[in-house]
């Protein structure tokens, strides 16, 4: 990989990692020359991201031809919890073929419950440890897209719901001890709860 290559890589990693945290809201285009100065560096790297970021679903178009950060609506969130919900159905089904009454993930994942980034961020590793027991990278890749997608708005999860942590403990406890017909019933009501409150999670 040339320089030039490694620090256009850079540049995306670092904003798209402000951007999923949640640091830019989708009220206003985000501006490039700001962005610049943000990060120090010229305007031709950050055009190049935000257009590759806008291919990746994390932007829409902005009101003057530029991008802004997705504004989630009721039915935009229900469409997306919606999707990974099936996706997650879809990749659990494919390893419990052999037998479903046999622990999904006797391994599970690294848990860490201390913040509600933290928190987040064990949700992912436990979608993207299911996502690969499909053994489809078109799935896992479609898990991981939609959960960056969803990045900010599972932080507002946390803001509303307390016991956040524990749905992903007992999701836990059921990949590494429980059946995977069991664990398929949890996330089916883990996604089923967020498609029913997708009014209140769109609300400033």
């Amino acid at each position: 990989m040339s320089p030039g290559t490694r620090h256009a890589e850079q540049v995306y990693q670092d904003l798209k990692r402000a951007l999923l945290s949640g640091r830019y809201t989708g009220a206003f285009d985000l501006s490039v020359t700001d962005l610049a100065s943000e990060f120090g560096i010229s305007s031709s790297p950050i055009r190049d991201t935000l257009h590759r970021m806008y291919g990746e679903r994390l932007l829409e178009v902005g009101h003057h031809h530029g991008f802004r950060v997705i504004g989630w609506t009721p039915e935009k969130l229900r469409d997306c919890y919606t999707w990974h919900g099936q996706l997650i159905r879809l990749a659990l089904k494919a390893s419990m073929r052999a037998n479903a009454r046999l622990p999904i993930a006797p391994d599970g994942w690294l848990i860490d419950y201390t913040t509600p980034e933290a928190i987040v961020a064990t949700a992912e590793r436990m979608f993207a440890t299911l996502a690969s027991l499909s053994g489809s990278e078109e799935i896992v890749a479609a898990i991981a897209n939609a959960g960056e997608r969803l990045r900010a708005v599972r932080l507002r999860e946390i803001e509303r719901w307390p016991d956040c942590a524990d749905e992903l403990n007992s999701a836990n406890i059921l990949a590494v001890s429980g059946t995977g017909k069991a664990l398929l019933q949890m996330l089916w009501n883990y996604h089923r709860r967020r498609i029913r409150a997708v009014s209140m999670l769109c609300e400033s």
